[in-house]
């Protein structure tokens, strides 16, 4: 199984991104709940995520993949793909594939297509008809992330959290976000509000809190497996069968 795509590191990723380009220069974003790091110095941005919330029910879908192959060890050569298309990460069936055999690269040959791969475990299958089915299970989740604004001056910390809750209900950010590939789109941010933050040595120091709603579409990709036919016995309903 693979772990849910875009990931939260991810999400965290682009989020800074668009940050970086609209906060003044030299200003840093970083994620928060870090263990013994000392609070950088100058005015900074965290990000913590505080809470998931469902958008709409599962969205399911499928793929099937049939093709005629051999393995070698952990190498895989691909000779025919009769219909589909092979997903690094997804899992191979036949009858002579250990179970749990999974597509880890590919090395050569036409993406997804006939061509060179690499899986694991190593073992040796003859050249047949294999498979590599996928389901792939999405959730639209609105994911909020709390941005701490940190700065010297009150004026900037407002100045700062008034430019993110602006332009998070913006096309720019919209248009970002898409460029990025991050499957989802931001949505909005809360009103910003002003909530001291105590540092290490006791003293005040100003922040504003600001709470980023972002849709994102995660999906979790499981391996699936496909009847090639299907065989129709027809069943005398007048026949009398042994208890």
């Amino acid at each position: 199984m693979s772990g849910p795509v875009p990931s939260q590191s991810g999400i965290q990723t682009v989020l800074r991104g668009f940050l970086l380009q609209y906060l003044p220069a030299g200003v840093e974003v970083i994620s928060a709940q870090d263990n013994r790091v000392p609070e950088p110095a100058g005015d900074f941005v965290t990000m913590t995520v505080s809470r998931r919330g469902r958008l709409s029910t599962n969205v399911d879908t499928y793929q099937d993949c049939a093709f005629e192959a051999s393995i070698a060890d952990e190498v895989m050569t691909v000779t025919q793909v009769s219909f589909g298309s092979l997903l690094v990460g997804a899992t191979v069936f036949g009858t002579a594939v250990a179970a749990g055999t999974l597509i880890s690269g590919q090395t050569g040959g036409a993406t997804g297509g006939i061509g060179i791969y690499t899986v694991t475990p190593a073992q040796t299958v003859t050249a047949q008809l294999l498979s590599s089915g996928a389901e792939t299970i999405m959730q639209p989740t609105d994911v909020v992330i709390q941005l701490d604004v940190h700065s010297a001056s009150d004026g900037s910390a407002s100045d700062m959290a008034q430019t993110i809750a602006t332009l998070i209900r913006d096309e720019r950010a919209t248009r970002y976000f898409a460029d990025a590939g991050m499957d989802g789109a931001p949505l909005y941010a809360d009103d910003p509000k002003q909530v001291p933050f105590f540092n290490g040595e006791q003293q005040y120091e100003t922040r504003y809190v600001v709470d980023v709603h972002l849709q994102a579409n995660q999906a979790i990709g499981l391996p699936q497996q496909f009847a090639d036919q299907a065989v129709i016995d027809v069943v005398n309903v007048e026949a009398t069968f042994p208890a």
